[in-house]
């Protein structure tokens, strides 16, 4: 998908966002419409995985079109923030980590001095990773590549995401009998829906205030 502007942006993370909610609030539907406690019971289970399918998939999607908008702004390589000049550079940065030879780490001092003038390019395909498990610290790494301050109420709900809702993901994608009452399904559930209105908020604010400028 190209994004080539804020309204764009808003509107792609909006629709992605509000198709996701629908999905959940049938979800809901569907499990307040069962009369025995059994079938409660297995479905709670059921959307534990899906409320965090959704978490990954938005944040992944969201990140992705901050990045498309942010390489269509036909920005030089020295007006963009240290974090996109990093993801411009990120094969250099290899070839100089896997060698010891100044030549090899020459090439990747030459190419910043030599693009710094020049339109930079940004690569968007593989650059967000979510690692198939979105805790709190490869939240806070996809934060730090696309330029996002990690603030108070991401710090704040390290403790719920990490140890709720990443937690019961994984033992019950493990096969674990991991009770999911209908309170923790509930909290479990206000918290993705929290989680994901933050994201949304956070990248549309950036795309604003075009921080990824270095002004």
């Amino acid at each position: 998908m190209n994004i080539r502007s804020t309204t764009e942006l808003n509107e792609a993370i909006d629709y992605d966002l509000s198709e996701r909610k629908k999905e959940l609030q049938t979800l809901n539907f569907l499990i307040e419409k069962q009369k025995r406690e059994h079938e409660k019971k297995a479905l709670f289970r059921a959307a534990v995985p899906i409320l965090y399918a959704h978490w990954e998939g938005f944040t992944k999607k969201a990140a992705m079109f901050y990045l498309e908008l942010v390489s269509h702004q036909q920005l030089k390589l020295g007006e963009l923030k240290s974090n996109f000049v990093a993801i411009v550079c990120r094969s250099y940065f290899k070839d100089a980590s896997e060698s010891k030879k100044i030549s090899v780490r020459k090439k990747l001092i030459d190419f910043i001095r030599e693009n710094n003038n020049k339109r930079a390019i940004i690569p968007t395909d593989n650059v967000i990773d979510t690692e198939s498990n979105l805790s709190s610290a490869v939240l806070q790494s996809i934060f730090s590549t696309i330029g996002l301050p990690y603030h108070s109420f991401w710090i704040m709900n390290e403790p719920l995401l990490d140890g709720s809702l990443l937690k019961a993901r994984n033992e019950i994608a493990h096969g674990e009998d991991t009770v999911i009452d209908k309170e923790t399904y509930k909290q479990l559930h206000e918290l993705v829906i929290s989680l994901m209105d933050h994201i949304r908020t956070d990248i549309q604010n950036a795309a604003i205030l075009k921080q990824y400028h270095n002004k």
